[in-house]
């Protein structure tokens, strides 16, 4: 009895140390800082802890004793992970509910993990972690699960923006349009952008894991010695160097590179930025030459060293074995080298002395088409032009050929030959046609200023020989005038002792001519050896323009006292000195008083003259005589070039101490080509010399020319300021056989007044500069 009370006693302490652990587990799990349910093998919840009522929003105590665990996650009924552990679900039943996103332990098989979103749960969902293992009885059978969770959204959601944040930096590699390579640890390619594999030719998969095989020999060792500081010093700043393209193109590019590594400890990357900076310093060195070109081509006057020079520079700037100009001789229809640079100097010797045939070369079909050539196979040609390396001894692999235009035609080619780098481009040949457009011009001076020499010794030649043979002339006509001379003075001795022969004056007469063509003989040799007339001769220059007054004198006065006096005053009235007065004028006075008297000459014309005068204008010193020429010369100017029924402005205002007189017509103008020789003297602007026919001041009257030369000359001598402008009447330049009838009524062109007034007009300006220190010391 004892024994059994006993053993009784020992099972109630032995259940209440197991309901004790029981407590202290229950209290364990409910408390537990992980999130966690579990289930028995009926499916049923004994256990969902704190943790997880503050995940799921739900209670325990509403929770366990139920098979609702899915009410915790989902919002319609399925199994939980620790159900599929339970039931021995396969790997595919598992699948089929969690897809690929599950995996067993490593160190334990039954043990199953998985990262999910829960989107049931909260209004956002959670990315949950969780696990599920069994938990067996004491036979080793599943007595149920235990299934932990885990809220991981804020390590998923980092995850996710740091995928996103990568895949931004993937996105903005691929759309920056420099190339950019990123080598690993090892200096092998982990990742090259679109643009490195637009630029350079090579793709990602070409060159993934391996080195990118784009450095020039010649850069070899610079390159080395590049890593080595970059190793360093972990940064590079704008590196100006050279890379190869896959095709083996050499490109002119600046780089910068960084190391960077993920994490402290994790690998380091090297990121490198290449731009293809070739275009721009093509640019820039195809400008710097221009200029350079332009500024040294006036310094080559002479054709051949021009050539030479645009020669050598051709073949420096492209890199080539040789360049030549070649010039087109249109009279034979052949093309010449004027200029030639080679490296081999026989073939630049040989060169300069051949001449083809214009449809024997490339170059005559750019000639006649005015389009460039650029072959890099230069086989292809072999056969259609077969001269060219025959006759020249050399061997072309490849050229570039360019026209040289002077205006509308082609004066000849521009040929760049063997390139030694690459090969030729569109870039090329731009560079040739700018400089082949440059030095157009000065080819062209260049061959006119030679053509002008040669043109210059043979008209100096022909001039000494015109000069020998006039002084040939001079000489051999001396010898019969003598002769005749004296034989004329015999011949009027004898003739005198004969009666009834009345024949001085045929010999006086036949004496004149004889002593004119002496005169003329005396000329000739004056001017040959460069001598000056003598008086005599100056006198009876003087008298041949008297002659018919002298004539005319002689015969009144003939049995006159008065003969001598005459004759002196009439010499004295053509060559005596004449002095210039110089005296006050008030202008606005003198100005009416000249007016007036001019008037009535133009008063039969119906035009309308309107007159400004300013008060107060200063005194000017000067001569009236030439100031009556000057100013009526251009009121007779201004109305003879308006038609009837036009206007006429004139202005005297006081202008900076001086008087500005400005007379404006509103007539037919003045044509370009004559305004520029309006002040050349005896130019008239009429197509015919009306004067003589028509009545002065009527309407295109005009004179012979030399009214506005005389003015110009008196604005010389006297210190004052003559200028004009003028625009043709617009109805006469769109028509090239109108011409104004004169008369406004009479226009064809002019539907009123105002039509005529606004086509054309002539503006005349005089300014006298006025100094009162001048006119006071005068009077």
């Amino acid at each position: 009895m004892k024994n059994n009370e006993e053993y009784v006693a020992a099972l109630e302490n032995k259940i209440e140390k197991l309901e004790k652990q029981n407590h202290e587990l229950n209290n364990i799990i409910f408390k537990a800082p992980i999130p966690m349910f579990v289930v028995d093998k009926t499916h049923t919840i004994t256990h969902f802890n704190k943790a997880l009522e503050a995940l799921s929003g739900l209670s325990a105590s509403d929770m366990i004793g139920t098979k609702n665990q899915w009410k915790a996650f989902y919002s319609s009924k399925r199994p939980v992970m620790a159900d599929l552990i339970i039931d021995k679900s396969s790997d595919a039943k598992i699948i089929e509910h969690y897809g690929p996103k599950y995996n067993h332990s490593s160190k334990d098989k039954e043990r199953f993990a998985a990262t999910d979103f829960f989107q049931d749960l909260n209004k956002e969902g959670k990315w949950l972690f969780f696990t599920a293992s069994p938990y067996t009885d004491d036979h080793g059978n599943i007595a149920g699960a235990v299934e932990t969770l885990q809220d991981v959204t804020e390590t998923k959601m980092a995850e996710r923006k740091k995928k996103e944040l990568y895949r931004i930096y993937r996105k903005i590699l691929e759309f920056i349009p420099y190339p950019i390579i990123v080598y690993d640890e090892k200096g092998l390619v982990s990742y090259l952008n679109p643009s490195f594999s637009k630029t350079f030719g090579w793709s990602i998969e070409e060159l993934k894991g391996k080195p990118v095989p784009f450095v020039p020999q010649a850069l070899k060792a610079e390159t080395h010695e590049m890593i080595n500081k970059f190793e360093t010093q972990k940064s590079l700043a704008r590196y100006e160097t050279q890379r190869l393209t896959r095709e083996g193109k050499v490109l002119d590019v600046v780089l910068w590179a960084a190391s960077h590594s993920r994490v402290k400890t994790g690998p380091t990357e090297t990121f490198v930025i290449l731009r293809d900076i070739t275009e721009e310093k093509r640019l820039e060195a195809n400008n710097k030459t221009i200029m350079r070109i332009s500024a040294v081509l006036p310094e080559y006057p002479e054709l051949e060293d021009l050539m030479n020079y645009i020669s050598k520079e051709v073949k420096e700037l492209l890199n080539t074995e040789g360049a030549v100009v070649l010039l087109y001789d249109e009279i034979k229809e052949e093309l010449f080298f004027t200029g030639a640079s080679y490296d081999d100097f026989d073939t630049e010797k040989r060169t300069k002395t051949i001449r083809f045939p214009v449809d024997s070369l490339l170059a005559g079909k750019i000639i006649k088409t005015g389009e460039y050539a650029l072959v890099n196979d230069i086989e292809k040609l072999a056969d259609n032009y077969p001269e060219r390396d025959e006759k020249l001894g050399y061997k072309t692999k490849s050229l570039l050929e360019v026209p040289i235009k002077s205006e509308d035609r082609i004066i000849g080619v521009l040929c760049a030959i063997n390139k030694k780098q690459n090969r030729f481009d569109y870039n090329d040949m731009e560079l040739m046609t700018m400089i082949a457009g440059t030095v157009a011009i000065s080819i062209e001076n260049a061959r006119f200023a030679e053509a002008l020499k040669e043109a210059y010794r043979d008209v100096a030649s022909m001039n000494r020989a015109k000069g020998k043979a006039i002084n040939h002339l001079s000489h051999e006509l001396r010898t019969p005038v003598a002769i005749l001379n004296g034989s004329l003075q015999i011949l009027k001795k004898k003739l005198e002792s004969v009666k009834g022969i009345e024949s001085s004056s045929t010999l006086d007469r036949i004496e004149r001519t004889l002593n004119r063509i002496v005169d003329i003989q005396d000329e000739v040799a004056d001017i040959m050896e460069d001598k000056t007339y003598s008086a005599q001769t100056m006198l009876l220059k003087m008298f041949e323009i008297c002659q018919d007054e002298l004539e005319t004198l002689i015969l009144e006065n003939l049995n006159s006292d008065n003969l001598e006096q005459s004759i002196t005053q009439l010499i004295d009235d053509k060559f005596g000195p004449r002095s210039i007065n110089y005296r006050p004028i008030v202008f606005s006075e003198y100005f009416k008083e000249l007016y007036d008297s001019l008037k009535p000459e133009f008063e039969f014309r119906p035009i309308d003259i309107e007159i400004f005068v300013d008060d107060n204008l200063p005194v000017l010193l000067l001569p009236e005589e030439i100031l009556d020429k000057t100013i009526g010369g251009l009121v007779k100017n201004a109305i003879e070039n308006t038609p009837d029924y036009g206007k006429i402005h004139i202005f005297i205002k006081t202008k900076d101490a001086g008087i500005l007189f400005c007379i404006h017509d509103f007539g037919v103008g003045i044509e370009a080509d004559a305004r520029k020789r309006i002040f050349e003297g005896f130019f008239s602007t009429q197509e015919t010399l009306l004067y003589s026919t028509k009545t002065p001041f009527s309407f295109n009257a005009g004179g012979k020319g030399a009214d506005l030369l005389r003015m110009k000359i008196f604005s010389d001598r006297l210190g004052f300021t003559l200028k004009m402008e003028s625009k043709r009447c617009r109805f006469l330049l769109e028509k090239n056989d109108a011409t104004c009838p004169g008369d406004i009524k009479a226009c064809r062109f002019c539907q009123t007044r105002t039509d005529c007034l606004n086509s054309g007009y002539s503006i005349f300006t005089l300014f006298f500069p006025c100094e009162k220190k001048i006119i006071k010391k005068s009077l």
